[in-house]
């Protein structure tokens, strides 16, 4: 694994330089961050929402770079104005739930950790719902010489 201030090569065009917190040389980063201000530039001036086709299509964008910019979190800022549909079922996804190319059904469909949580979920609902018709029954003793103030036979 490389560390900081080891000499590699940049990910996207194979040049030689000093790795630092990323993992693309400088002349990358400038052309990349350009890419996102043309992007942002593009979203802002359209009414309504864009399609990352539309992205695509009209800036000349490879698809997976444009999903890489979202995944590294560069257009944060746009995520609003973007319609993201899944990879999967090919749904809108949904403003609260834009992370990244996959809506919340799907990932619980094919996360193991999402039948976990299915399963947890339903587990707590049974659990609630038994303690909701769960009645309280409450028996007390005659014997009033030992009751020192409270209910001794108390049972639920």
């Amino acid at each position: 694994m490389s560390q900081k201030g080891e000499l590699v090569n940049c990910k996207k065009c194979g040049s030689l330089f000093i790795r630092g917190s990323r993992d693309i040389c400088d002349n990358c980063l400038k052309a990349e961050l350009k890419l996102v201000e043309k992007i942002k530039a593009y979203v802002s001036k359209k009414e309504g929402k864009t399609t990352i086709e539309e992205i695509i299509s009209e800036l000349h964008i490879d698809k997976s770079e444009l999903g890489d910019l979202i995944d590294k979190g560069r257009l944060f800022s746009i995520l609003p104005k973007l319609a993201i549909k899944c990879r999967f079922c090919g749904i809108e996804i949904e403003d609260e739930q834009k992370s990244g190319f996959v809506c919340a059904k799907c990932l619980n469909k094919f996360s193991p950790k999402g039948d976990l949580a299915r399963i947890n979920a339903l587990k707590e609902e049974k659990k609630q719902k038994k303690n909701s018709e769960k009645k309280v029954k409450r028996t007390y003793s005659q014997d009033t010489k030992n009751r020192c103030g409270f209910i001794q036979n108390y049972d639920f």
